[in-house]
């Protein structure tokens, strides 16, 4: 005993749920390839600045003022970013500065965006000497 109005509702959340289904996967699928390159880009610029602040510990006090050991600030970030098993150019600004860029490419975890990840991330670090400000003398 059901009228023509029960009838013509029947099936129509089966419809919705398979509208809505592959729209919520879409949007999950997303989060989660946006998340890990948010997350890749956090790292990028964490073992550019590790890079960055390993070069600096090559201090050279041989001569009247303090500076970097440039060569040795280069092969200490090489070194680290080598140890952390990614590339990256170090280049050295003067005599108290050093800029490290470091390319990290990892492969996504669902792909949608993308088969692979890949983010830059770019660090100077100033060897400041006897301050406490933050000023260099």
């Amino acid at each position: 005993m059901t009228t023509s109005g029960q009838r013509r509702d029947a099936g129509s959340v089966s419809v919705m749920i398979a509208v809505l289904v592959p729209a919520l996967l879409l949007v999950l699928a997303l989060v989660v390839d946006g998340s890990a390159r948010l997350r890749a880009i956090a790292r990028a610029d964490a073992l550019a600045a590790e890079a960055a602040r390993a070069a600096n510990t090559a201090v050279d006090t041989r001569g009247p003022t303090v500076g970097i050991d440039t060569a040795t600030a280069a092969r200490a970030a090489s070194d680290y970013l080598a140890r952390a098993g990614h590339p990256g150019q170090v280049t050295i600004l003067g005599p108290r500065a050093v800029r490290v860029t470091v390319t990290l490419t990892e492969p996504a975890p669902i792909g949608l965006l993308g088969g692979s990840v890949q983010s830059t991330g770019t660090a100077l670090a100033e060897l400041g000497v006897g301050t406490r400000d933050g000023g260099l003398p």
